[in-house]
């Protein structure tokens, strides 16, 4: 017969309190009769999760008790988990999806399991640095969570140096049950679960369907007064130097006036960096494109799962699951138009413009406007103040626009959407199947074969401009019926496009009426809502991943024996094939349309082909696929019946130039007394370069570098190798009965870290005489950090890293309360968290020229960096509870605690040119951030057992309605660590049948 064990809450939770979790359980759960328990990190059976690799496990019951977290919501209390995805709208990629990331290493480098076998990497996570999407996980499916921190790539190979998260399903459901919640959200209209499970058991297995459903709504960033501020500073809060109004300039591309009305349409005047009322031509207008974003995103999230068990024989069982998921963001909300990085060509060399400039980057010129635009004789008749008599005569032969300081729509909003806003749409749609047998032959030994399948496909559907429809409708030859060669500008269907503020009424930033407008008194200089549309192009890119994955594993004992039993084994091998490819429509395709002239149909003028678009470069299709083979070994030797040491190795084959690697590991557990014991491991682990970063090929994106949002251009690199970590860990457990605690010291030592130059250091690095760095810029004019349009950046081997810290946790589980006999309740209390010793960075230098130090050796404990590399690393986060317990109710209230940060970087000087600076409207002069304060959490839930099977539960999270601490960062708080949601109620019910 297939061996079965037994085990309840309590046992369970002993090492659960990591997860911030534990009390409830402790001590209240019923014995419930599972499948075999195989413990994550190992593939030898019956091992315990007290053994010697520091496992925290989490069941369903503990997750009722927490209030049933989200998957974002349960992320956030792993004291071991930071910096991942989930919460917050972070603006470049990712939306819809949820990461985990343990030891804020990067969520690639965290392995997500479930059911012990693969997931495939989440396409829209590859935004963010990868990993798997933690939203596939059918959550009424979830029987209990196991979380390995530690490395562990001499089991599981690639990918699982920070740890592994393993979600294993329920095997006990017999019956049907609905579930169902809504939480209340100031400023939205709240979110809402709904979830369906049917399971039945029976002689030899059982079957388990579920659904689910559940639905985010979208808060918006004016509902939260700490999220949108003025600016005062450049380098965070969603602020811009590319703007409308913006600055423009002779027909030679000469600046010499910029255009009114930027404080009075919600902009911000600057004379450097510092915010002022001054209208000299030497003040810049800064634009709060966040304006126009949520703090979170509306999605709908849709679930599918079936699985079945059951003994083909006495010694075989046969598992069997599919899972099918969805997840909808429609209408995420966007900067109406993008800062411009193209630029039309000009009219001598066949392209749009009648711009004199001397052509730069690509044969380019800026954007021109000629002598007969409306718009412009308006502005310069008018001569509206501050505009000088000399500025507008120097208008009469036509300007240009300033490559770095303007955007063709800012304050203006995007003229057919109510809320001023741009959209873009994403859909993923994840499919897995996995199915095995598992069984044992005559001789004792065990076996486990199994196949699994899973393809996960994102859907981004999103605009941006067209850098010849701008210029050709800033000709007067414009809109969808005009034919830009045989028309008339400004006649008939060719309509002029207006970039100047007079034909601006109302601002949609402020909402305020605008006193340079002057579309009442000359219709001439509005713009046609249809023409505004029709400077938009849309394109599609679909992502796809793939992974196949075959596992094979042998275990047993092999019948020597030492002083604690027999010498146990597993040993195996796998097979994995994986495949990405991502394909773009027309005009997302570069081979398609290559050059901004293309979609004119006429002879394309680049020769540097990036596509058409103002901001986002055209890509080229790929697809790539790898197959990658892997043998490994455990052995388990109980020497004595309180001391065993385990050793495990795998080898895996990649094949190409990433070649192969070899990982060994060994552990150790001393049961000292039966109070205390000691546990321990090293080993070595490793992950991959992914196929896709090792094909030629490159992708553009956007980041803050230098106080303003620039195009950052993102190359693969064929010449990348794995990178590699030592691990360490030791414990100490103590187990008194009612006390049980446990503090483990950690340490990972990395070397040739997959990552990517970090653009800010690029850009900190410049130096015109150094041709290394200046060939990674693309400047509007000459070589100057206030020039830079443009950043390149490679995937590279990067630093050494090294980071070491102590997780703790402690429980008492009282039989009373606190030694009373109050209705019967029981009492758990505890404490669980990571203290951050070190996270050490060597120095930094630039790919292909390793004599330029770009970035100096970091400690980034108690840093964080929100606004391009995405990291916070807070020196203490831990979680505290404390539960009571009635038979048929509970109640817990829980803190969590997270130590401040601050940017790391040089500290602010005088002139306020640094991210650690804020400007001090009443001293008038820029003081130094510092440390965030630190953040308190505080929520209270609660169950009751109600009569025909019911369960009613209530949840406040966040009682006393904190606001999270200011950081520099888009949205400016910690979106890694802080909470934007405010005091939210919920409510929910669960019924059985």
């Amino acid at each position: 017969m297939l061996k079965r064990t037994y085990f309840c809450g309590g046992s369970v939770m002993a090492v659960a309190l990591a997860m911030g979790a534990a009390g409830s359980a402790a001590a209240q759960a019923q014995p419930t009769v599972v499948e075999e328990v195989v413990v994550t990190g190992s593939f030898i059976a019956g091992t315990p999760e007290d053994a010697a690799l520091p496992v925290d496990v989490l069941g369903a019951a503990e997750l009722e008790r927490q209030g049933s977290p989200s998957i974002v919501q349960l992320v956030k209390t792993i004291s071991a988990s930071q910096s991942a995805l989930g919460e917050s709208n972070r603006y470049n990629g990712g939306a819809g999806t949820a990461t985990i990331n343990l030891r804020g290493l990067g969520a690639s480098r965290t392995l997500v399991l479930m059911n012990g076998r693969r997931l495939a990497d989440s396409t829209q996570a590859a935004f963010q640095g990868g990993g798997q999407d933690l939203g596939f996980i059918p959550t009424a499916a979830t029987g209990r969570v196991e979380i390995l921190k530690d490395g562990a790539a001499a089991t599981y190979g690639s990918d699982a140096v920070g740890g592994v998260v393993n979600f294993i399903t329920r095997k006990d459901l017999d019956g049907f049950e609905v579930d169902a919640d809504y939480t209340l959200i100031d400023g939205s209209d709240g979110d809402y679960t709904v979830d369906l499970a049917w399971g039945s058991l029976f002689d030899r297995g059982n079957v388990l369907l579920t659904a689910g459903y559940r639905h985010r709504s979208r808060l918006d960033i004016n509902e939260r007064d700490w999220a949108r501020t003025p600016m005062d500073a450049v380098y965070y809060g969603g602020w811009s130097g590319s703007s409308n109004p913006g600055y423009y300039g002779t027909p030679g591309g000469t600046t010499f006036f910029r255009d009114n009305g930027c404080n009075e349409l919600g902009g911000q005047l600057t004379a450097g960096v510092v915010p002022t009322s001054n209208t000299a031509t030497g003040s810049v207008c800064r634009f709060q494109f966040s304006a126009f974003n949520d703090l979170v995103n509306e999605e709908d999230h849709y679930q599918l799962y079936g699985e079945l068990n059951f003994d083909v024989t006495d010694t075989i069982t046969f598992h069997g699951e599919v899972a099918w998921k969805r997840s909808d963001v429609p209408n995420q909300r966007l900067s109406p138009a993008n800062l411009t990085t193209q630029f039309p060509t000009p009219r001598t060399a066949g392209g749009t413009s009648g711009s004199t400039a001397v052509p730069g980057f690509n044969g380019q010129v800026p954007y021109f406007v000629p002598a007969t635009h409306p718009g412009l004789i308006d502005l310069r008749t008018q001569c509206a103040a501050p505009l000088s008599a000399a500025q507008c005569a120097g208008m009469a032969g036509g300007v240009t626009m300033a490559k770095a300081f303007w955007r063709a729509i800012a304050h203006a909003g995007h003229p057919t959407n109510p809320d001023g806003a741009d959209y873009q749409d994403i859909q993923n749609t994840s499919f897995r199947v996995s199915g095995g047998f598992k069984g044992e032959f005559g001789n004792g030994i065990g076996w486990d074969a199994a196949l699994t399948y899973m393809e996960t496909e994102s859907v981004i559907v999103t605009n941006d401009l067209l850098v010849n429809r701008i210029q050709h409708a800033l000709n007067g030859l414009g809109g969808p019926g005009c034919n830009p060669a045989t028309g008339v500008p400004g006649v008939g269907p060719c309509q002029y496009f207006n970039p100047f503020t007079n034909s601006i009424a109302t601002s949609a930033v402020n909402g305020a009426a605008n006193p340079y407008y002057r579309g009442g008194a000359n219709p001439a200089v509005l713009n046609n809502p249809a023409l505004v549309e029709w400077l938009y192009g849309t394109y599609t890119n679909v992502g796809t991943n793939n992974i196949l994955v075959a596992d094979l594993v042998f275990n047993g004992e092999t019948g020597i024996e030492l002083g604690g039993g027999n010498i146990a084994w597993a040993a195996g091998g796998q097979y994995r094939y994986s495949r990405s490819r991502d394909d773009w429509e027309n005009l997302g395709d570069v081979r398609a349309t290559p050059c901004v002239d293309s979609i004119d149909d006429g002879l394309p003028i680049c020769s540097d082909p990036v596509g058409p678009f103002v901001f986002f470069g055209a890509q080229e299709d790929y697809d790539v696929d790898r197959d990658v083979e892997a043998l490994f070994a455990e052995v388990r030797l109980p020497f004595t019946d309180d001391f065993e040491v385990s050793a495990a190795v795998r080898h895996e084959e990649f094949g190409g130039q990433v070649g192969s690697t070899t990982n060994p590991k060994i552990s150790a557990r001393w049961q000292a007394t039966d109070w205390l014991a000691f546990r321990g491991s090293a080993g070595t682990t490793f992950r991959a370069p992914g196929q896709t970063q090792i094909s030629p090929g490159s992708s553009k994106g956007v980041s803050n570098i230098g106080g303003s949002y620039r195009a950052v251009v993102t190359n693969n690199n064929p010449g990348l190798q794995p990178e590699t970590a030592k691990t360490y860990n030791f414990g100490v457990l103590l187990d008194t009965g009612a006390f049980k605690a446990s503090v483990d010291y950690f340490k990972f030592d990395f070397e040739d870290e997959l990552v990517l130059e970090p653009t800010q250091a690029i850009y900190d690095s410049l130096n015109c005489s150094n041709a290394a760095i200046v060939a990674r810029f693309i400047f509007d004019g000459a070589c100057s950090p206030a020039n830079v349009i443009n950043v390149s950046r490679f995937v590279v081997n990067g630093p050494s890293t090294k980071t070491s810290g102590l997780d703790f946790k402690a429980q008492y589980d009282f039989d009373d309360f606190f030694g009373t006999d109050m209705v019967d309740a029981r009492v758990s209390m505890g404490l669980d968290g990571t203290y951050l010793l070190t996270y050490d960075r060597s120095d930094f230098t630039l790919f292909g020229a390793d004599t330029v130090v770009i970035q100096r050796a970091q400690d980034r404990v108690g840093r964080h960096e929100l606004t391009g590399e995405f990291y916070s690393y807070p020196r203490l986060r831990a979680t505290g509870f404390v539960n009571v317990n009635g038979g048929t109710w509970n109640v817990r209230y829980q803190v969590q605690y997270r130590e401040g940060t601050e940017i790391i970087g040089a500290p602010c000087p005088a002139s306020g040119a640094s991210a650690a600076c804020r400007y001090d409207r009443a001293s008038a002069t820029f003081i130094n951030v510092g440390k965030s304060d630190d953040y308190w959490q505080h929520d209270l839930t609660g169950q009751i057992e109600l009569p025909w099977n019911t369960t009613v539960s209530a949840g406040i999270q966040n009682i006393l309605d904190t606001d999270p601490p200011f950081v520099q960062s888009m949205y400016n708080y910690d979106y890694t660590n802080g909470n934007p949601l405010g005091r939210t109620f919920k409510i929910g019910i669960k019924q059985r049948f």
